[in-house]
């Protein structure tokens, strides 16, 4: 499959799946969209990936979403993924920490790793948390499986540029028929070279690992940006604000502008548009003229 692509193979005999994620002109609009130095731009690429290679599992309408809090040169780092396949991501950061180029370790000390599934419908989000350790961000995603979720898992990211890739290989719950699979599988991950899971398309990729494997392969899935943010859903945010609080940004500044942290769109209302908005009207002066970009 061409473009950004999610695709999965369940080697039943091991009890093992695995997935492998392209993401190239996904990685690109994001970090368009944000100024980050290079070291947080890879970290973005990767943390991207990973909520791909996690979000395969999801069997409902929702999102998978990759949070990281720090107290060092990283902030804050956030991905996530729809079932559907759409990525967004965002870093906060230090600016002057970062001028020392400090590893993943120094960057995330006293970090959190949180892993969300969050259903699009009413139903029971799902919330885990653990210490962030490793020494790469792969390593502490197989961490959170192992510590988390009692999986055993390995990562293993390649990021670029212009592209980034991952595939995460998973020992499931329950006996497995071949119970040498997943030590066998873990010495075939260890033979994919950088630019191999990079310019190999994931079809072609997992046939080439696991050729020898009783395997099922699934249906490849799209990855592209996209935000969900609206002109809509702003105006219902500023709704909440109230009459008074309104007026006086309205007072001071002239218009109220809000910019989404994930994309940087900007939306302006002035004073015609609060009127709408307090009057609860989505159509009247709430189109997408107002959108700065």
């Amino acid at each position: 499959m061409n473009g950004d692509h999610l695709q999965r193979v369940l080697l039943e005999r091991a009890n093992v799946r695995c997935v492998v994620a392209h993401l190239d002109e996904s990685c690109r609009e994001i970090l368009r969209r944000g100024e980050y130095p290079d070291r947080l731009a890879r970290l973005l690429s990767e943390a991207l990936v990973i909520a791909a290679l996690c979000s395969s599992g999801v069997k409902f309408q929702g999102r998978v979403s990759l949070q990281l809090r720090a107290t060092g040169a990283l902030r804050l780092l956030l991905a996530d993924c729809t079932d559907e396949g759409g990525l967004r991501g965002l870093v906060r950061f230090d600016p002057e920490a970062m001028l020392a180029v400090p590893s993943f370790r120094e960057m995330s000390s006293g970090g959190v790793l949180t892993m969300t599934v969050e259903p699009s419908a009413k139903g029971q989000l799902w919330q885990g948390i653990v210490p962030l350790t490793g020494d790469s961000l792969a390593e502490a995603i197989a961490a959170y499986f192992e510590q988390s979720e009692q999986l055993e898992t390995r990562v293993v990211l390649a990021v670029t540029d212009a592209a980034a890739a991952g595939i995460l290989v998973q020992r499931l719950p329950g006996p497995a028929e071949d119970e040498d699979g997943w030590r066998r599988a873990g010495h075939l991950l260890d033979t994919v070279r950088p630019e191999e899971l990079l310019d190999t398309d994931a079809e072609t990729l997992l046939a080439r690992l696991f050729h020898d494997e009783d395997r099922r392969l699934f249906s490849p899935r799209p990855l592209q940006f996209h935000c969900p943010c609206s002109r809509q859903r702003v105006a219902r945010v500023l709704r909440s604000l109230g009459v008074q609080e309104l007026q006086a940004i309205i007072a001071e500044r002239g218009n109220v502008e809000v910019a989404c942290e994930f994309c940087n769109e900007q939306y302006r209302f002035d004073q015609l548009d609060i009127g709408s908005v307090l009057a609860g009207d989505s159509d009247n002066g709430l189109d997408a003229s107002d959108t700065v970009h």
